[in-house]
């Protein structure tokens, strides 16, 4: 599972590589909220050091993609040639497919105070 800062920079550590069937791709990531079902894509580029276990990818709300709920979404990320397409039925296949968590981390927990008070009766 993707875990996602919102209003914040996420490192995507995913395995693309193994299914791509074309050279040079771009990879076209599709997220869709498991409640509202809004669906957000964004075109990102594979930052990977040269490691073959591994694909990173850098992700930043506000910048790469708008999120407007946290929350559970499902995430699938397509091949594709173009650096700019965000149709997933204008790429060239699916490469991977999982679920993401997009956390608020700017939002304070919910805290009470709460005075307690003892009554004795007689």
């Amino acid at each position: 599972m993707l875990k996602i800062s919102k209003n914040g920079t996420t490192s995507l550590i995913v395995t693309v590589t193994e299914l791509t069937t074309i050279q040079n791709p771009n990879y076209l990531f599709e997220f869709i909220h498991e409640q509202s079902l809004e669906t957000y894509y964004c075109v990102l580029a594979n930052v990977s050091q040269g490691i073959p276990r591994f694909d990173e990818f850098i992700l930043v709300d506000g910048v790469d993609v708008n999120f407007t709920y946290d929350g559970f979404y499902t995430y699938n990320i397509y091949q594709q040639d173009s650096p700019t397409n965000t149709d997933p039925e204008l790429s060239q296949g699916l490469v991977e497919t999982g679920r993401a968590h997009v956390i608020d981390i700017d939002t304070a927990p919910n805290e009470y105070d709460s005075p307690l008070t003892f009554n004795i009766y007689e």
